[in-house]
C-alpha cells in the first residue's frame, strides 16, 4: 500500500466494486491475518477464525448487510474497514462487493499508468462504470471509437447498461478460464475482445456465448512481451532451418488461395495492383497455385464468404485491404489450419500475418525528383487517408525534396478530406509540381497521378510509384508448399511483413522527359535504400512545432517510423480529424487512423530488423 496521506482525495460514495481489484488493506496489522488473496491465515480455533467462520455462515444465508470502506488508488482498492467481509466474499467467489469508496489521486505525470488512470477517472465520471480498467493510455478513446458503443455525446442509460452487462459476463468468464495463466489484465483483454469480434456482434451474447468466444481467443490473451517479428525485406533462401520430417511428409502439392477485395477491381487502383500480383503469382507457380478473386464489401458478409471458401478447399486467405483486419480475426481463430494474411499495419494477432509496403522509401525518391523539378520550392502533396504510414510517406517526401532543394516547402492536402477539390487541389498558382495519388484505377480516365507538372490546365506526368505484390504472394505460397510457412512461429512472436525497395516489391518509374543527369542522383539513393545503407530518417529531424524527433547521430527505428503521428517542419498542412473526412474514409480511419482504434504504443513493440 503506497503512502497516500499527502495526496488529494474525493469521496465517491457507495459503489459496487469488482472484488478482483481489491488487493490490499490500509491497516498493516491485517497483513498478518490474511494472505495475499485475502484468505484467513490465523490458526483454526482462534477467536479470529471463529469470527470469520460465523461471518461466512451469515453471508451465505443473508448476504453482506453493510458496505465495506475502502480507498481507491490507480483503479485498485485497499480496505479500511471490512477486511473479514472482503475475505469471505472472495472465498465464496463473489464477483463484486458494495463499498464506500474514497478516491486518492496520484500526482499528474507522463507515466503511462498515471495518464491511463486519469482517463479512467474521466470515464467513470461519465458512465459510472468502475469495472472497466485499462492499463494503456488511449484505450478509453479506442473503446469509444468502436461502432455501437455510444451513439451521441452523452451516455444513455441503455448504453451504460449494455456495456456493464457485457463487461460483467466477460470478466466472469475470463477470470475463470484464464485462472493461473500468464495473460493480459482483464480490462486490456476486454478491449482486445471487443476489437476482435466487434461490439455490435457481441453486445447481445449471453454468458455461455461469451465463454465460447473467450475460449476461441485464449491464445490472443496470453501475456507476450510485445515482440513483433517484423520482416523488413525478402529473407535469403540460404541458411534456412531444415523442414521437420512430419511437415515434409504432409506438405501440399498445390495451394488454393482466395484473394478478398472490398471494392471492384476495375474501380480501385489499390485492388487493381493487388489483383495483378495475384495473377503474376499464379502465372509463376503454374499448376501449383489456384486462385480466386472475391469481392466482400462489408464485415457482415465476411464470415459467410470465408466459410464458403474454406468449404471449397481454399487453405490460404489474402485479405487485401486494411479495413478487413478486424473482420479476419474471428474466422482466423475459428480455422487455425487456414493461413490468413491481411494487407495491413499494426496487427498484433498471432493467427493473422500482415503485410505492407514501405511506401515512404519510394516517396523519398519522388521527393528528390520534386525538389529537382521545382524552381520556386513550392510543391504540392496529396495524401489519401490520415492513417499510420501516411505521415512517414509525407515526411520522407518532404525530406527528399529538401535534400536537393533547401527552400522546398511541401503543401499538404488530403484526398479523403471533406474540403478537397479534385479539379483544383491547390489554389496557389505557383504550386506547379504536385505529387498526387500513386496509381489510377482502370475505369478512371485521369492523368493527375504520381508526380507531375501542372501548367495551366495541362498535366505533364514525370514519375510514378509502382507496387508489385506478385513477388510477395509468390513467396508466401512457396513457403506453404515447401512446409516453411510456420517455421518461425511461436506464441511469443507475431509475424508482420514490411517490404521495401530491397525486395523489388516497390519501385519508381520516370518519364523520358526527366533529365537523365538528375536521374543519376535518384538512382544512387535507390540503390542505397535497397542495400539498407541509407534511410530517409537518419540525422536531425524536427516536426512542425520544432520538436526534435531524431538527433543528428542516429536513425529512427522501424517502429518509430511506422508509428509517426507528426509532420516534418517543412510541411505546410495538418493531419485532419476524423470528423473532417468524407464518409467513405471513415471505416479505414476509424481502424488505423492517427486517432483510431489501433493507435500503437512504442513501448508495446520490440521489433527486430531481419
Amino acid at each position: 500500500m503506497p503512502n497516500l496521506s499527502q495526496l488529494s482525495r474525493l469521496s465517491l460514495g457507495v459503489l459496487t466494486i469488482p472484488l478482483n481489484r481489491v488487493i490490499g488493506s490500509v491497516s498493516q496489522g491485517r497483513s498478518y491475518a490474511f494472505s495475499e488473496g485475502f484468505l484467513p491465515i490465523l490458526e483454526s480455533g482462534s477467536e479470529f477464525a471463529s469470527k470469520w467462520e460465523r461471518l461466512c455462515e451469515s453471508v451465505e444465508l443473508e448476504g453482506v448487510n453493510q458496505p465495506i470502506t475502502a480507498l481507491e488508488y490507480l483503479g485498485y482498492y485497499y480496505v479500511i474497514e471490512g477486511n473479514k467481509r472482503t475475505s469471505v466474499m472472495k472465498f465464496l467467489n463473489a464477483a463484486d462487493i458494495d463499498a464506500d469508496v474514497t478516491r486518492v489521486y496520484p500526482p499528474k505525470s507522463d507515466d503511462p499508468a498515471v495518464v491511463s488512470y486519469y482517463e479512467y477517472c474521466d470515464f467513470t465520471k461519465e458512465t459510472g462504470l468502475y469495472g472497466i480498467l485499462f492499463s494503456r493510455p488511449g484505450s478509453y478513446q479506442k473503446l469509444l471509437s468502436l461502432p455501437g458503443v455510444r451513439a451521441g455525446e452523452k451516455w444513455t442509460d441503455d448504453e451504460i447498461a449494455s456495456l456493464r452487462k457485457l463487461c460483467h459476463y466477460f470478466t466472469e468468464q475470463y477470470l475463470n478460464q484464464m485462472k493461473d495463466k500468464q495473460v493480459l489484465p482483464c480490462g486490456d483483454a476486454f478491449l482486445t475482445y471487443l476489437t476482435a469480434f466487434g461490439y455490435n456482434e457481441v453486445r447481445d451474447d449471453d454468458l455461455e456465448k461469451t465463454g465460447e468466444r473467450i475460449r476461441l481467443m485464449a491464445r490472443e490473451f496470453e501475456l507476450r512481451d510485445g515482440r513483433v517479428n517484423l520482416v523488413m525485406d525478402r529473407e535469403p533462401a540460404k541458411g534456412a532451418a531444415p523442414v521437420p520430417l512430419i511437415s515434409a511428409l504432409f506438405r501440399p502439392s498445390k495451394v488454393k488461395a482466395a484473394f478478398l477485395f472490398n471494392r471492384s477491381i476495375e474501380d480501385s487502383a489499390w485492388n487493381y495492383w493487388h489483383n495483378l500480383g495475384r495473377l503474376e503469382a499464379e502465372e509463376k507457380l503454374g499448376g501449383k497455385l489456384e486462385t480466386i478473386a472475391r469481392i466482400v464489401p462489408s464485415r457482415s458478409d465476411f464470415s459467410e464468404a470465408i466459410s464458403g471458401l474454406i468449404a471449397d478447399g481454399y487453405t490460404a486467405i489474402f485479405a487485401t485491404s486494411p479495413v478487413m483486419l478486424n473482420s479476419s480475426i474471428e474466422p482466423a481463430l475459428s480455422h487455425p489450419d487456414v493461413k490468413f494474411l491481411c494487407c495491413s499495419l499494426l496487427s498484433n494477432y498471432t493467427n493473422i500475418r500482415t503485410y505492407y509496403i514501405r511506401f515512404y522509401e519510394a516517396k523519398f525518391l519522388l521527393g528528390l525528383a520534386a525538389g529537382i523539378l521545382s524552381d520556386n520550392g513550392k510543391i504540392g502533396y496529396i495524401a489519401d487517408f490520415p492513417i499510420y504510414g501516411a505521415p512517414a510517406a509525407a515526411n520522407a517526401f518532404a525530406l527528399g525534396a529538401r535534400m536537393v532543394n533547401p527552400q522546398a516547402r511541401i503543401y499538404l492536402n488530403w484526398f479523403s478530406a471533406s474540403w478537397f477539390k479534385a479539379d483544383n487541389p491547390f489554389e496557389d498558382p505557383e504550386i506547379r509540381v504536385i505529387c498526387n495519388r500513386d496509381i489510377t484505377a482502370p475505369n478512371h480516365d485521369a492523368r493527375d497521378y504520381g508526380l507531375y507538372l501542372r501548367d495551366g490546365g495541362e498535366i505533364v506526368n514525370m514519375a510514378t510509384l509502382i507496387p508489385r505484390w506478385g513477388p510477395f504472394y509468390q513467396m508466401m505460397i512457396e513457403r506453404i508448399l515447401n512446409g516453411t510457412f510456420n517455421q518461425s512461429e511461436s506464441k511469443e512472436n507475431v509475424t508482420n511483413y514490411w517490404w521495401g525497395l530491397g525486395s523489388h516489391i516497390l519501385d519508381v518509374a520516370f518519364s523520358s522527359r526527366f533529365d537523365p543527369y538528375a536521374a543519376r542522383i535518384i538512382n544512387h539513393f535507390r540503390e542505397e535504400l535497397r542495400a539498407g545503407t541509407f534511410s530517409p530518417f537518419e540525422g536531425e529531424l524536427r516536426d512542425q512545432a520544432g520538436v526534435l524527433r531524431c538527433t543528428a547521430d542516429r536513425r529512427l527505428t522501424p517502429a518509430e517510423i511506422l508509428c509517426m503521428d507528426y509532420l516534418a517542419d517543412n510541411i505546410v498542412g495538418t493531419l485532419p480529424q476524423p470528423e473532417e473526412l468524407i464518409e467513405t474514409a471513415q471505416p479505414l480511419v476509424r481502424l488505423q487512423g492517427i486517432h483510431g482504434e489501433l493507435k500503437p504504443q512504442l513501448s508495446a513493440f520490440s521489433w527486430n530488423r531481419k
